[in-house]
């Protein structure tokens, strides 16, 4: 699949040239030779994209994105222009104002293009000029042909390498006999493996006979609010959340320790604690009963793990030794006899990081081509630090080994915060909504929802995506990811304008700038602050075809959304089932591009679906339920009738 922005900035180019007949010839020819100019640099910037640690060929790509960016904000300019002199042709002489406006509008365009036509030539020549071409030409890793694997995916979860001594060790303490609540903390850098250990402790039969159980991840991203409520509905189900809605962190606290009173002995596992003032928040509420209940924690922070409780016990994972390393390479890259010195030296240089080695076994798994793995190899020995190599260049040259299709639906994970558990029906449906998936070329019927399955699969397979529930037969139903893989879909994403996130929880001093010009938004938490931004500076409405709002705290009032819906016409994904409302405004049905929309949802009561969300004739198929009602991050299937 070619560069998003191109590809779209091309396929408008060709729909203004079908539909808009009645122009003048020279108008006509620009926009036709705009549409063959950027086909033919798409050929390079698809070669460009495997290149990018080279400044200069991330600076010449967003230069490109940003000319065909621009060509679509012509047209529509253009296109709005003419649709708002065809509401009012009254009389002849309102007749001859519009002639004349409509020749002005022309004249504008033609102008416009011109300046677009000089911007390109520049493009073209400072390719020649600064060696572009000679840096493409120059050898890379990336010369494989593509293939989709039709494959079920590794279940990346249950084989842990290395930790029998720990889990061992770990398990004495949480069974012992001991009648105080004891606290174990499980520390270590990140990617040595913490929250996978204290999975399989928890999930052990072992410990089956604690009859009140809880796992809960705090993240850096948490509310206390938010944690406490997860914690209860751990414990009791998702149908307290309509009762816990009017509850503070007081009432929340009060509430949690009422329920463990009366349970007897209970285990939590509270997983990614990233500061002492978030355990010292929820700690509280945990009783002490003297009945043998007990607590995990992971974190990667030595001093929290060490303070969280006098009498806790500080758990510091390793790294793997040389032979647990391999073996743990040799379940995810499956290695031939000819390539193990190979894939031993590379193993070598991971420092026994679990993270680093399943990503490498991931990227060498389904090349077994001695030259292939040389190339990788000699990417490692390029970026060697103290003789090891760090995990974001592994991570990289993961991402650059990716099909066009695949790194796009791979940096659409960033949308979703930190340590989301991921449905994975909804995931694929954002997928084919965003047009990430496309059509089969071969035409062989393949239906896209199983390509975009095989998307998933694949990204799975590369252990770029963790699978966090499964069925028996391994399909896998909901997934999660890594933060430090997280981190790079982040920052591939803003480096390719594919996705920008606003976060209020982060100093983001200019916003406005960092918005403008991307085609898809994600707005955490509160989005005050983006909905002044609305009111007080126009974004340029054309680019954002997509919009996410995520905020387990967030209630929307009905004239806030009004200045989404009128603003931005042209979103084909709108998902707002994160945060709570009264009702679903009619005017989201003028929305009428839209072929995902996540509506608002309310903990306390169902909330009415206007009628005019009949009007959304691109919906996908009810079949794939692309209309979700959602409250407090708990999406319910609803299929609009349309």
């Amino acid at each position: 699949m070619a560069d998003a922005v191109i590809s779209f900035a091309i396929e408008k180019l060709g729909d203004f040239l079908v539909h808009q007949v009645n122009i003048r010839i020279g108008v006509r020819d620009d926009i036709r030779w705009l549409k063959e100019e950027l086909g033919l640099l798409q050929a390079t910037v698809e070669l460009a994209e495997s290149r990018q640690e080279e400044k200069l060929i991330r600076l010449w790509l967003n230069n490109v994105r940003d000319v065909a960016n621009e060509a679509v904000d012509i047209l529509k300019t253009f296109q709005d222009g003419q649709a708002s002199l065809e509401q009012g042709h009254m009389d002849r002489f309102l007749n001859c104002i519009c002639i004349c406006k409509k020749e002005a509008q022309l004249y504008d365009i033609g102008n416009d293009i011109e300046s677009l036509k000089k911007r390109i030539g520049v493009i073209k020549e400072r390719r020649l000029e600064y060696g572009i071409n000679t840096i493409l030409a120059g050898p890379d890793l990336k010369q494989k042909e593509r293939t989709f694997i039709r494959a079920s995916a590794i279940d990346t979860h249950v084989d842990v390498v290395g930790f029998k001594d720990d889990i061992q060790n770990l398990m004495k303490e949480l069974n012992s006999k001991d009648p105080p609540l004891k606290i174990i903390s499980i520390h270590g850098m990140g990617g040595l493996g913490k929250t996978s250990l204290a999975l399989k402790l928890y999930n052990s039969n072992e410990l089956r006979h604690f009859g009140t159980r809880a796992k809960v991840c705090v993240s850096n991203e948490y509310t206390i609010k938010d944690v406490l409520k997860r914690i209860i509905k751990s414990f009791k189900g998702p149908q307290h959340e309509e009762y816990m809605s009017n509850m503070d962190e007081h009432d929340l606290r009060q509430y949690l320790q009422q329920l463990l009173e009366n349970q007897g002995c209970y285990l939590v596992l509270i997983d990614d604690i990233w500061d002492i003032k978030a355990w010292n928040q929820i700690k509280i509420a945990f009783p002490n009963q003297d009945n043998g209940s007990r607590i995990m924690i992971t974190t990667r922070n030595k001093k929290v793990a060490e303070t969280v409780d006098k009498n806790c016990l500080a758990y510091q994972l390793r790294l793997l030794r040389e032979e647990e390393s391999w073996e743990l390479f040799c379940k995810t890259a499956e290695p031939t006899h000819n390539l193990e010195k190979l894939g031993r030296e590379m193993v070598g240089k991971c420092g026994g990081l679990p993270l680093a080695i399943v990503i490498l076994g991931g990227l060498l798994l389904h090349n077994k081509s001695k030259d292939y793995w040389l190339k990788v190899k000699e990417h490692i020995w390029r970026n060697l630090r103290d003789d090891s190599v760090d995990i974001v260049e592994i991570l990289s040259l993961s991402y650059k080994d990716l099909s066009h299709q695949m790194r796009d639906c791979f940096l659409y994970l960033a949308r979703f915060p930190e340590d989301e558990i991921i449905d994975v029906e909804r995931l694929k449906h954002l997928w084919i909504a965003e047009e990430f998936i496309s059509e089969d070329e071969e035409g062989d019927g393949v239906l896209m929802e199983d390509l975009a399955e095989d998307c998933l699969n694949e990204l799975i397979n590369r252990n770029l995506i963790q699978i966090n529930y499964s069925q028996l037969n391994g399909k896998v139903l909901a997934c999660q990811v890594h933060d430090l893989v997280r981190e790079l879909a982040i920052r591939k994403a803003k480096e390719q304008k594919n996705l920008v996130i606003s976060d209020s929880s982060k100093h983001q001093p200019n916003l406005t700038h960092l918005l403008e010009g991307q085609r898809r938004h994600a707005i955490y938490d509160e989005i005050g602050e983006y909905l002044k931004l609305l009111e007080q500076r126009r974004f340029d409405a054309l680019y954002l075809h997509s919009l996410v709002v995520e905020g387990y705290k967030v209630k929307v009032e009905l004239k806030e959304m009004k200045l989404i819906y009128t603003r931005f016409k042209n979103l084909t994904v709108l998902d707002m089932s994160r945060v709570e409302s009264e009702r679903v405004p009619e005017g989201l049905g003028e929305l009428v591009l839209l072929k995902f929309l996540g509506l608002m949802g309310s903990v306390r009561k169902t909330v009415a679906v206007p009628a005019t969300i009949g009007k959304l004739k691109k919906l996908l198929p009810p079949s794939q339920s692309i209309v979700y009602i959602g409250g407090r991050g708990r999406g319910t299937d609803f299929n609009a009738s349309i």
